[in-house]
């Protein structure tokens, strides 16, 4: 065989090799274009599962970041009425104390303070019964005069705190509050304060001092961190210990000089506050770092809240740890990362619980616009009941008037027998004198005459007299209140009750000062002393003579009426009803048992008081006690 033909003969195999070759090629090339696809898959697999997680993550982050912010939200209020009721509980203890007629007639009268044990004494019930810090009463220049810690090594008693804004205040006729340091006791108190009046005029100031330790206790049994910063940004309680009396900020000049001022606080040991700013989860959502209120656990990151407090120019800042919305996100988000198709599932449901938040947060919007309403409404009602009883309070005022007037009718009437013997007696002796002095004319003894006719002129100025007692008592009283002569309303009333006294053979006997003034109504007054003195006549048995006792006495500033007698007494088991309308214990018809009720109410309009006792010789005894009328406008 040639060469060439050798040569044709192969030629078809190594084109076949060749196409064998280019196959391969083009297969390893489709297996290395395979392979780089599957790289890329990987690669946007693993950057869309890193992709989906940090959405998860960021997600989840947010969902729990708005959670931990609502709770926050709804915590920060309910701290906040916390405080504010907490405060409110105690607001009305110095209204209470300066509206005490003892203490405005200590303050008015300014009794020296070695004289007021045992007003101290009761400051310190009050003190006890009212769970607060300190309460004492203080004079127009500052100076206490009487306090609850007065038996005391820290007593108040002598010391003067007019530098005080709460004593500036009161004296100015408005409410006072201030916290602070004790200048004494070097203790932490909230101070609240109100004017004591005599009438118009500012007598003193009552003060009482609120401990605020067992407020601090209940913030911190609460599970997030709270503290208190008045409007200087001084933290002045706290549910952490380290925070109390430190500075949220730098004080500015004018704070300084404030505090100093009133001496609120030690600026020598009022250092900044270890609370420093650690970014924030959004707008209104600021973080913070600070110490926790355990001791030991070093310091922690707080979502920072706060909410202005009602009752005081102060802001309520509450501590939200976020741990545990940091640990809840990122454990939620690693499994949310390991398992991708969940991420959906939970995404959406995120997104639902999104939208039920927003629903509540609607619906919270209704209830308050609905709870707004009720209390519109409320008010209304209040305005309308508060009417309601300003008019009952006049008809009611009025209806004692009336009581007063038909009681003396009623007087009139019982008097009438007596009324009727007191002017048939000087007529019929009238016409006898009449009767001798035309016969002696007649028979020109002009002396015997005369002497008849002067017998006459006095007794018709008796009868006069007797019509002008009787006009005067008949006549309606008026409601104003003014200086009143209490021999004058004595006097005339036994002038009145001359002739019960004469039938009845009483026996009075007038004893004591003379000439006092106090203040009244001349009308009013005169019924009371009336209404005594019959009751004494009447609670005297059958078996005796009365004898009765009208003693006037000079006592405290006060005028004091006394009507004894000598009858059985009050029994024990009805003295806590004497005054009370509708009650006796006279027999059926003899009276309807308003007289004393009435006496009563008259003497409390006076301002002054009345109180009926058995005497330990026997017999009873009732005191009026009514203001003098020198004294109230030497006051003024």
């Amino acid at each position: 065989m040639s060469e060439e033909t050798a040569a044709g003969a192969f030629e078809p195999h190594r084109k076949g090799m060749a196409g064998l070759g280019g196959a391969a090629r083009r297969q390893a090339k489709v297996r290395r274009r395979s392979r780089s696809s599957a790289w890329r898959g990987l690669t946007l697999l693993a950057l869309f599962a890193g992709a989906l997680g940090i959405l998860v993550l960021t997600l989840l982050l947010g969902f729990f970041q708005e959670q931990a912010t609502e709770r926050a939200r709804a915590a920060t209020t309910s701290m906040a009425e916390l405080v504010d009721d907490w405060f409110s509980h105690f607001a009305p203890l110095p209204y209470l104390l300066a509206r005490d007629p003892r203490v405005i007639a200590v303050m008015a009268n300014k009794v020296d303070a070695a004289d007021l044990g045992w007003l101290n004494r009761e400051l310190e019930v009050w003190k006890d019964y009212t769970q607060t810090s300190d309460i004492y009463l203080m004079a127009p220049d500052g100076t206490t005069v009487a306090a609850s810690n007065a038996e005391t090594d820290v007593s108040f008693v002598g010391q003067n705190f007019s530098y005080r804004p709460y004593f500036q205040e009161a004296m100015a006729g408005e409410t006072g509050r201030l916290f602070a340091l004790g200048t004494t006791s070097g203790l932490r108190g909230y101070y609240i304060s109100a004017p004591i009046r005599d009438g118009a005029d500012v007598v003193g100031v009552a003060v009482v001092k609120i401990s605020i330790e067992p407020l601090e206790l209940a913030l911190a049994n609460n599970p997030n961190s709270a503290f208190v910063t008045d409007q200087t940004g001084v933290i002045i309680m706290s549910s952490i210990e380290d925070l109390r009396l430190s500075s949220l900020g730098t004080l500015t000049p004018e704070a300084e000089a404030e505090i100093a001022r009133t001496r609120r606080f030690d600026l020598d040991r009022l250092d900044q506050s270890p609370i420093v700013s650690a970014g924030s989860w959004g707008t209104g959502r600021p973080l913070v770092r600070g110490p926790s209120k355990e001791i030991g656990q070093g310091q922690r990151t707080y979502l920072h809240l706060t909410e202005p407090l009602t009752q005081n120019p102060w802001t309520l800042h509450l501590l939200h740890d976020t741990t545990m919305a940091r640990s809840s996100a990122l454990s939620w988000s690693l499994v949310g990362f390991s398992l991708c198709l969940a991420a959906l599932a939970l995404v959406a449901l995120t997104l639902g619980r999104r939208r039920r938040l927003i629903e509540r947060l609607n619906e919270r919007e209704r209830a308050e616009r609905e709870l707004e309403r009720r209390v519109a409404v409320r008010t209304a009602d209040l305005e309308t009941e508060v009417k309601e009883r300003r008019a009952a309070e006049t008809t009611l005022r009025q209806t004692q008037h009336e009581l007063v007037q038909a009681g003396k009718l009623a007087a009139l009437g019982q008097m009438s027998a007596a009324l009727s013997h007191e002017f048939n007696q000087p007529l019929t002796a009238i016409r006898t004198y009449v009767e001798n002095a035309v016969a002696f004319h007649e028979a020109g003894k002009k002396e015997r005459a005369t002497d008849n006719l002067e017998r006459v002129l006095r007794l018709t100025e008796r009868m006069a007299q007797l019509s002008k007692h009787l006009n005067r008592f008949a006549r309606k009283s008026d409601n104003d209140v003014h200086a009143v002569e209490i021999d004058a309303v004595i006097d005339e009333a036994l002038a009145l009750l001359s002739g019960r006294i004469e039938r009845s053979d009483t026996r009075i006997n007038q004893e004591g000062a003379r000439g006092l003034v106090v203040l009244g109504g001349e009308a009013r007054l005169q019924h009371v002393a009336m209404n005594l003195i019959g009751n004494a006549i009447d609670a005297v048995p059958g078996d005796r003579a009365p004898q009765i006792t009208i003693r006037t006495e000079l006592k405290d500033d006060c005028a004091q009426m006394i009507v004894e007698d000598n009858g059985t007494g009050i029994p024990s088991d009805v003295a806590d009803k004497i005054f009370d309308p509708f009650f006796t214990t006279k027999e059926v018809g003899r009276g309807l048992g308003l007289g004393l009720s009435i006496c009563y109410n008259i003497i409390r309009d006076f301002g002054g008081t009345m109180v009926a006792e058995t005497r330990a010789e026997g017999g009873a005894r009732v005191t009026v006690t009514l203001r003098l009328a020198k004294a109230e406008r030497g006051n003024a």
